[in-house]
This record gives C-alpha cells, structure tokens and sequence, in this order.
C-alpha cells in the first residue's frame, strides 16, 4: 500500500508522475501525500549515498484525487557533501505545490538532542480511531479503512485536560515498512506521516477534535528534517505541540522520537484553521 502511495514514474528527464489514491474520503489530495512524491522524484536525482535531510514543501493549491501529478525536478545545487534540489507539482496547467530538499553525505560534527518526553508505551494507549469515538462528532468507520496501513496509538489526556494557552498532542505509530533498501524510502515515508494530524494540534486548546467538520484546515508550509533513520515496522512517538494560532492560522512543530527515544525527525507547519461562519438570509 504505502509504496504506491509513494512511486513515482519518470516521464521525461528530471520529470516524474505521481498517482492519485484511489478510493480516498478525503476531498482532496492529502498533503502528506503529495509532499512525500515530491520528495521521492528530487531523491530519484541524487546519489543513494546522500538521503533527504531537510525538506520545505509550499501548499499553492488543493490537489485533484481523479488524476496523477507531474513532479518537474530542477537541480539547484551538486556539491561536495551536500546536494540541492527544487521540484514542482502540477495537475494540468495548475501548480499545486512546491519544495525545496538538502540531502547530505552523513559525517561527524557536535551533536545533542532533547531527551524525548516521558509517555505510557503504545501498548497502554488507545487507537486514535477509538478517541475520535469519544472525543469527535465524526464517524471513525471511513478514517479507520483511510488509514488502515498506519497502527495509530493516541495518548488521551491531552484532550481530556488541554491547556488554554497551548495545544499538545502525543502519537504512537508503528512505520509500515517501505519497500527497497535506499534510505531515501524510509524517509519519504516519514514525510507522508509527517502530515497526518499535525495541524490539528493547534485546536486542541479550543475544545476541537481532529475532523471537525465546521473547521476546514489547508496546510500552507510544511518542513520537515530527518535526523535518523527509523527501524520499519517498529514504533514511533510523535510530540506535537503549538504554541500560537491567530488570524485564522495555527503553527505546529514537532518531534519524532524512536521507541527508546533517539530523535528521528522535526516537523513544523503553519496552516488555515480559519472557522466557518454560518450561513445568513437577509
């Protein structure tokens, strides 16, 4: 399932198609989706010896879920240990999305990393399908079968008893594992999960559960930076925070951390989560 999601075909020098998903409930291509084939057509440019470490995806437009996605990679920069690359996404004569990706050849240099914060292990924590149950007006049936590839572990009380002048989030998750043994795979993979719920965090001081339906969110700009590589199959702890929202936007960052709590990965994005205003006749 998820190296579908992921594969892109080459068409043309330094030009890669991507496939819709089909049979999706989402009204529009999910970001993460397209973001991570974006980031796998730049990788198909680059050496296997240097995986993505940074990427800034820009979110110009909603995706069409009917037709594939062609990905225009342009090579911004080769050099000694560190390579660039800049692609963009259209659907017809529509660019959707842009990205900008580092990859680098790994070397040694100063190292620290914020210990991972303290939480119950997966298997103490309940799915996210069955907080949804409790916590959200939606019918989690179509969200289990949408992401039936990904195990999703919540930590509940975030919800329970959220603070009012920040939101957090805390997400197990168990990596499908992603077919071939280039690393760049792994990281792609990281890249879709990245943007799964992220944004949403950015609600919970609000009393708002993930898919509200009166509150559409847009996913404006999306980094993400790999800092190691994940075991597949294996568990994953997401801490998601935001720290501010206003004028219709929430900013959201992010840790990934494994299981005995090496840092995999940094995620921030700035979206809409603008509420809608109900409808008046005059």
């Amino acid at each position: 399932m998820i190296d579908a999601l992921l594969k892109v075909s080459e068409v043309e020098a330094d030009v890669f198609e991507g496939q819709p998903r089909r049979g999706t409930i989402l009204p529009k291509t999910f970001g993460g989706h397209t973001m991570a084939q974006a980031l796998a057509a730049a990788c198909s440019t680059v050496d296997d010896s240097r995986p993505p470490v940074s990427a800034q995806g820009f979110f110009l437009s909603a995706g069409d879920t009917d037709g594939p996605t062609r990905f225009t990679v342009e090579r911004v920069r080769d050099g000694r240990s560190m390579d660039m690359r800049a692609v963009r996404a259209h659907q017809g004569h529509r660019e959707i999305f842009r990205l900008t990706a580092s990859f680098q050849t790994a070397g040694d240099g100063f190292a620290h990393e914020a210990s991972m914060p303290r939480a119950a292990p997966p298997e103490e924590v309940p799915s996210l399908f069955d907080v949804m149950d409790r916590h959200s007006t939606l019918d989690s049936g179509p969200w289990r079968t949408e992401w039936a590839f990904l195990d999703l572990r919540y930590v509940e009380e975030n919800l329970i008893a959220p603070v009012p002048d920040h939101g957090r989030q805390q997400l197990w998750m168990r990596l499908p594992q992603a077919e071939g043994a280039e690393t760049w795979r792994g990281r792609c993979l990281i890249t879709y999960v990245s943007d799964l719920v992220l944004l949403a965090a950015s609600l919970v001081p609000h009393g708002v559960m993930l898919g509200a339906p009166d509150i559409p969110r847009a996913t404006l700009t999306h980094s993400v930076h790999v800092h190691a590589d994940p075991v597949p199959g294996e568990w994953v702890f997401i801490d998601q925070r935001s720290e501010w929202a206003g004028g219709g936007r929430g900013l959201s960052h992010a840790a990934m951390y494994s299981r005995d709590g090496r840092r995999l990965a940094t995620f921030v994005q700035d979206g809409l989560i603008r509420q809608r205003r109900p409808v008046t006749s005059e």
